[in-house]
């Protein structure tokens, strides 16, 4: 039980908080030093995440198909277009498109009961093993049954209009077909297909009842057909079922159907997409060295610390958010790391590659560096670039791709990849992954460890509390005591007193 100043007139409460707050100054440092640990783990991490960015940037330079991008050009895009991948033939192509792939489609003839059709059903399909039924329910409408025929994902699209029924196939090409029922021509109209080569036995001209007789009641059926897109490349005829068609790795997009018109497909190298992605490298790689400069030089404010729990508690959030600006300032400053980091990127940036038996540079190729202030700031000759792509292309490709036996010999980007990989693995040893279920890095050990000494002083300051409340508890019961001896004697004093009258 504590006593509060009962008999002493004392403020004991905040005698013992002011004992408690002083004695608690060393676990604040510790608890100080522990958040800039975590401060200083979530930097190193988000570095990583940085250098990780440029780091797949410069593998996918790594690879040949980075610089192997083709280009397709139509002289008429509005009857067709094309893409070419990097296996595609390079050269000249003349393409005439005479007819475009079309769907199977059905058009019903008009439905005098759109607004109330009879109940029954029909079946409807792709092919004749494949048929769906369909139940229409007395006084459906017809956009009803429509609707139950794209509920059924049949691969066949209904839409009605003007009391007309239009079904139309998915896909296309002349093996797409819509295969319906008796049932169905009875509602919608459609002939009974027979194939005219089939032939009855016996009968060289069979008679319709023949054919029914043939086809079954529970087999007949009306069809329709897509068609074919027909083209023309280079003389050839070739049949496709899609309006997408591909050939020579080419991809062309079918558009419109001229037999009269000869389309000029160009198939080059694409010099466009390959520097679109050399200026992404550059401008990736001085947005990184941009960062780890500032965070090396980073100001180092040290009248700015961790705030405590206690100190928050009298602060707004936008203060907060102030003081730790300022206080997680200059975490990495001169960091051994990140200058190592820096070093070995600039290393393999600017050593020359054996291609072919001669050396080649990022300067040959139109990226030169900055001055020294700059930190290695690079800098991109788009034309030069370009130059050297269309007249060099192989030792531009070497100097990012090639893969050799000695330093001298490897491209750049796959010397960048192997630094950024060793120094991701440094940095993880060092401040672990957000995603690792266990931190077992440096610093997440030290942090445990922060938070293992944080736990006994706080359990040593709660005993240094119960002690102290434990002094002043029994001061005050003496002081009560004393008190109450002190009055009994005043009144035996005062009993002797009035005796002696």
């Amino acid at each position: 039980m504590r006593i509060s100043g009962l008999s002493s007139g004392l403020d004991i409460d905040q005698i013992v908080s002011d004992l408690v707050k002083a004695k608690r100054i060393p676990l604040d440092r510790v608890y100080q030093q522990k958040i800039k640990t975590e401060w200083k783990r979530d930097a190193y991490r988000e570095v990583n995440t940085k250098l990780l960015r440029f780091r797949n940037l410069a593998f996918d330079l790594s690879l040949q198909g980075a610089f192997l991008k083709k280009s397709a050009t139509s002289s008429r895009t509005d009857i067709l277009t094309a893409t070419a991948s990097g296996q595609a033939v390079e050269g000249k192509y003349e393409v005439k498109v005479k007819q475009l792939a079309a769907a199977a489609r059905f058009v019903s003839e008009p439905v005098d009961s759109a607004d109330n059709m009879p109940s029954g059903e029909f079946r409807i399909g792709l092919s004749k093993d494949s048929m769906t039924s369909i139940e229409i329910q007395a006084g459906d409408s017809l956009a009803k049954v429509a609707a139950k025929i794209n509920s059924a994902k049949i691969g066949i699209n209904a839409v009605v209009v003007n009391d007309q029924l239009s079904l139309t196939t998915t896909a296309t090409g002349e093996n797409v077909q819509i295969y319906a029922d008796q049932a169905f021509t009875n509602l919608f109209g459609g002939e009974l297909y027979f194939d005219p080569q089939e032939q009855i036995e016996g009968e060289d001209e069979p008679t319709v009842g023949a054919l029914m007789q043939k086809i079954g009641d529970s087999e007949d059926y009306t069809l329709v057909k897509g068609t074919n897109a027909e083209v023309e490349i280079n003389g050839i005829q070739a049949s496709f079922e899609s309006n997408t068609i591909e050939f020579s790795g080419i991809t062309v997009k079918l558009l419109s159907a001229d037999p009269s018109a000869t389309v000029n497909l160009e198939i080059g190298p694409d010099v466009d997409a390959v520097v679109e992605k050399v200026k992404e490298f550059v401008n990736v790689y001085n947005e990184l060295v941009g960062e780890l400069n500032g965070l090396l030089r980073e100001e180092v404010r040290r009248d700015y610390q961790p705030l405590t729990e206690e100190q928050k508690a009298a602060l707004s959030d936008k203060e907060i958010e102030l003081w730790e600006q300022k206080a997680k300032s200059g975490l990495l400053r001169s960091d051994s790391m990140l200058s190592s980091v820096l070093s070995e990127m600039r290393l393999a940036l600017g050593a020359a590659v054996e291609v072919d038996g001669r050396s080649v540079t990022l300067k040959d190729i139109g990226i030169t560096t900055g001055a020294w202030y700059e930190y290695g700031r690079l800098y991109l000759d788009e034309d030069k670039l370009r130059e050297a792509l269309t007249e060099d292309p192989d030792a531009v490709r070497g100097l990012f791709t090639q893969r050799g036996e000695t330093n001298k010999e490897t491209g750049i980007a796959a010397r960048l990849t192997s630094a950024l990989d060793q120094a991701n693995r440094r940095i993880t040893d060092t401040a672990g992954r957000a995603s690792d279920y266990y931190d077992r890095s440096f610093l997440g050990n030290r942090i445990r460890e922060y938070e293992s000494r944080i736990s006994d002083m706080e359990e040593r300051l709660l005993r240094y509390e119960e002690r102290q409340w434990a002094k002043f508890t029994a001061m005050e019961q003496a002081l009560s005591q004393l008190y109450a001896q002190s009055d009994w004697l005043y009144q035996q004093l005062g009993a002797l007193q009035g005796g002696s009258r």
